[in-house]
């Protein structure tokens, strides 16, 4: 049985300035049977998808929440959107500068535990602002949370640029952007839920949450960093091609082909496969 060898580039050396669980993820021995990369792509690129989609989608969760929460804090705290307008527009102020300065950091940090973290600690800056009662303890939570929100987006760019080819690139960003819509959609309907239930405000912040919390523990199982830390090799980039179907969307394919072709297409790439069919049994 033909065996493939091939080096490992060791491109997760260092970075001085990360803490030790934001450093890049080691290399894992490499899988040298192309059958077995083959298989392992397939299932670590549906569930690098499927992940990322899921945990973006629930930054939503927390934060765009507010706006269901504010007629009902109106009511009950007498605190109006005006009150609150200086640390609101801070607020996206904040999270705009801090997907630019994350996205400096996420370039080099493990995505995984970037991603895990910066949605648990959105999570938190929930639970400290359903506890809190003044504008201006609300304003800075709420600020302090934007911060963190602009910890979401980096990592997911960091995954998929890592985990698919090039030319798959488009179409599976085109995939992943679902997370906002559901996002945005799902935690209206659930704090609208949550408000008429309850009739208290702080639910709209405590239950997407607790759903943060468990979906970034979720997120340390399922997502890896890069396929090097699993032992595969580098996703096809311009200088191989894959084996297989390349149409896309209007070419006789559904959305199910499509997303078929994106995360479980062989992954037949000059720097294993010749290899394979070049070294004698």
């Amino acid at each position: 049985m033909a065996v493939v060898s091939y080096a490992t580039p060791t491109r997760t050396s260092r970075v001085p300035w990360l803490p030790t669980f934001l450093q890049p993820a080691p290399p894992a021995d490499p899988i040298l049977d192309p059958d077995r990369i083959d298989a392992a792509y397939r299932f670590w690129r549906a569930d690098i998808l499927l992940s990322s989609i899921v945990g973006y989608a629930l930054f939503y969760f927390v934060r765009k929440n507010l706006s269901v929460a504010m007629p009902v804090m109106e009511q009950q705290l007498g605190i109006t959107k005006s009150s609150l307008g200086l640390f609101l527009t801070l607020h996206g102020l904040i999270y705009g500068v801090s997907k630019f300065a994350n996205g400096v950091v996420g370039d080099r940090a493990n995505a995984r535990t970037f991603m895990a973290l910066g949605l648990a600690l959105s999570a938190a800056c929930n639970i400290a602002f359903g506890f809190s009662t003044t504008v201006v303890a609300l304003g800075v939570v709420w600020m302090l949370n934007g911060w963190f929100q602009g910890m979401g987006f980096p990592p997911c760019a960091r995954l998929l640029t890592h985990w698919f080819p090039p030319r798959r690139l488009a179409t599976a960003m085109s995939v992943w952007n679902i997370s906002h819509s559901a996002g945005a959609g799902a935690v209206v309907v659930l704090c609208g839920y949550l408000v008429s239930h309850f009739g208290d405000w702080r639910m709209c912040f405590f239950v997407p949450a607790a759903m943060a919390l468990v979906v970034a523990a979720i997120l340390l199982i399922t997502l890896r960093d890069t396929p090097q830390s699993v032992g595969l090799p580098d996703a096809e980039g311009t200088g191989g091609e894959h084996v297989g179907d390349t149409r896309g969307l209007g070419h006789g394919h559904s959305l199910s082909n499509c997303l078929e072709d994106v995360c479980l297409e062989d992954v037949r790439r000059p720097n294993h496969r010749q290899l394979a069919e070049n070294i004698p049994s």
